[in-house]
C-alpha cells in the first residue's frame, strides 16, 4: 500500500510540472531598436488583439501612448515645447480622441502640455494623483481644464482601470512630506502574460517604498521605463524585483548616463526616446520593439529641455 502510494504521489507531481510551467510563462522580447533584422519573419496574427505603448520624440520629458481594444490613453504630456512633439505623433498614428490624460505628477515636463494636447483631440477627461493646489503647475492644469472643460479624475493607490483587454493599476505609495518627484505616481501595465511599469520620476524612497508594499512577484515586468529621464541609477534590491528584459529611457542621451551605465552592466537592453517614435507592441506572449520613422524628423537637439531641479 505505502508503494502505491508513492507511484500516486509521483504521478501526481509528474502531471502537475506542466501545469505549473503554463503558470510561469517567459515573455518573448524581439528588439529591432538593437537589431533591425532580429526574427524578420515575425509577425502578429492580424486578428490577434494588441497593446501598443508608444513614446514620442519628447526630449528629456515624459509623454507615452497606451492604445488597445480601440481605446487609447496619454501617460504625460511633457512640457509646453515639446508638446508639438506629441500632437505630431498623434496625427501621424490617426489618433484624434484619448480617453484620458494621466498625469503622474504635477512637473512641467509632464503636465505643462496640457493645453496643447487637449486642444489638437478630443479628450474625455485628465486624471490626477495630487491636490488641486499642490503647485503653480498643478493651478494652471486645473485652469486649463476649466477653459477647455476638461473633466478631472481623481484617482488613488490599488485604483485599476481598464484599456481594451489591458489592465492598468496605479500604486501612489509616497508620504505627503515626500516631494513631488518621489510621490509621483508608478503605473503597471498587463496585457495577457505581457507586463511593463511606468515610474515617471520616482526616486530611491519611492523604489524602497514599492519593495515594502508591493510583492516581489507583482514588481517583476518586461518592459520598464526607467525613472527620472536615466538621471540616476536605481535601488538594486528594486531592479532585482523588477527584473526587467528591456527598458526606454525618456532622454535624448544629454545627461542619462547613469541609467545607461547601470542598464549595460545588467545586461539589459535599452532605448533612449530619439530619433523618432519607440514602440513596443505585444500580443500578450510577444513584445515587439522598433524604433517609428516619422515622414520628417528634425535636429534632435533642437528642442531639448534640459531637466530642471523638479
Amino acid at each position: 500500500m505505502r508503494r502505491l502510494l508513492c507511484l500516486f504521489s509521483l504521478l501526481c507531481w509528474l502531471l502537475c510540472v506542466p501545469a505549473m510551467a503554463e503558470e510561469t510563462p517567459s515573455v518573448r522580447i524581439i528588439d529591432r531598436i538593437a537589431d533591425p533584422a532580429a526574427e524578420p519573419d515575425f509577425s502578429f496574427d492580424g486578428d490577434a488583439p494588441l497593446l501598443e505603448m508608444i513614446f514620442p520624440q519628447v526630449l528629456n520629458a515624459d509623454a507615452m501612448l497606451l492604445r488597445c481594444g480601440g481605446e487609447a490613453i496619454l501617460v504625460d504630456c511633457a512640457s509646453a515645447k515639446q508638446a508639438s512633439r506629441v500632437t505630431d505623433m498623434l496625427s501621424q498614428l490617426g489618433v484624434d480622441h484619448l480617453d484620458a490624460i494621466i498625469n503622474t505628477h504635477p512637473h512641467y515636463d509632464h503636465l505643462q502640455g496640457l493645453e496643447n494636447v487637449a486642444s489638437a483631440v478630443a479628450v474625455d477627461a485628465l486624471w490626477v494623483s495630487f491636490p488641486a493646489d499642490y503647485n503653480q503647475h498643478m493651478v494652471t492644469a486645473m485652469e486649463v481644464a476649466q477653459r477647455l472643460e476638461l473633466p478631472v479624475v481623481t484617482y488613488g493607490d490599488e485604483d485599476t482601470y481598464t484599456l481594451g483587454c489591458a489592465t492598468l493599476t496605479a500604486w501612489c505609495k509616497g508620504d505627503e512630506s515626500w516631494n513631488c518627484n518621489e510621490r509621483s505616481a508608478i503605473w503597471k501595465v498587463s496585457f495577457g502574460d505581457a507586463t511593463a511599469l511606468l515610474t515617471a520620476d520616482m526616486m530611491l524612497k519611492t523604489q524602497k517604498r514599492l519593495l515594502e508594499a508591493i510583492p516581489a512577484q507583482e514588481l517583476q515586468v518586461d518592459i520598464l521605463k526607467y525613472p527620472h529621464h536615466g538621471l540616476n541609477k536605481l535601488n538594486d534590491d528594486f531592479y532585482k524585483a523588477v527584473s526587467p528584459g528591456y527598458a526606454v529611457i525618456t532622454n535624448n542621451g544629454t545627461k542619462s548616463a547613469p541609467a545607461k551605465q547601470y542598464l549595460r552592466t545588467k545586461h539589459v537592453p535599452f532605448a533612449l526616446t530619439v530619433p523618432g517614435f519607440v514602440s513596443c507592441v505585444t500580443d500578450g506572449s510577444t513584445w515587439l520593439i522598433q524604433r517609428l520613422t516619422p515622414g520628417q524628423i528634425v535636429d534632435v537637439n533642437a528642442y531639448s529641455d534640459q531637466p530642471q531641479e523638479e
